[in-house]
């Protein structure tokens, strides 16, 4: 039965670990890995979003903004510790991706800044943004919209057997 289990146990795994694949998109030189979201407080007119631009191609590229319906306008966002005191501010020029360098959009640190929200996002839905490059163009990617402290992208849903399922089945 224990031997079961355990099979059981990592087909599931093995199942979540695909619905986990995170969305991919290419333009140019550039790819843009695991864009994600935030669920943001009732009431809340500002939303963040965060993922990693890779650049394989011989020049740096920079993201200047963006535009969705979910916003009034795009920023480039940075957060940083100055004087033991966390502070945003906007990344004046775009944010640079360098040649043959990739840079992660991520809590805490760089993100996009989603300003004028006209209602807020929330946790499980999906949000359409076109992303503004200074060379490679635009490229429009989906959004997942994690927890209000979700500290990175959710798994995709699959359909399969979820994790508590395989606790159900291992009871029996």
């Amino acid at each position: 039965m224990m031997r079961f289990a355990c099979l059981a146990l990592a087909g599931a795994i093995a199942l979540f670990a695909g619905a986990a694949a995170a969305e991919t998109y290419t333009v140019g030189a550039l790819t843009i890995e695991s864009p994600w979201s935030r669920a943001m407080p009732p009431g809340a007119r500002a939303g963040i979003g965060f993922m990693t631009i890779a650049n394989t191609g011989s020049e740096p590229d920079r993201l200047v903004g963006g535009a969705s319906s979910a916003a009034g306008r795009i920023e480039i966002h940075e957060m940083a510790v100055i004087d033991n005191i966390m502070k945003m501010r906007e990344v004046a020029g775009g944010l640079e991706i360098p040649a043959g360098g990739s840079v992660a959009l991520k809590p805490g640190g760089y993100h996009v800044m989603f300003l004028d929200v006209p209602s807020s996002f929330v946790e499980g839905s999906d949000l359409t943004v076109t992303l503004k490059f200074e060379k490679a163009g635009d490229v429009t990617v989906v959004m997942p919209v994690g927890s209000i402290g979700a500290a990175g992208p959710m798994p995709k849903q699959s359909g399969g057997m979820s994790m508590g399922g395989m606790a159900a089945m291992q009871g029996q």
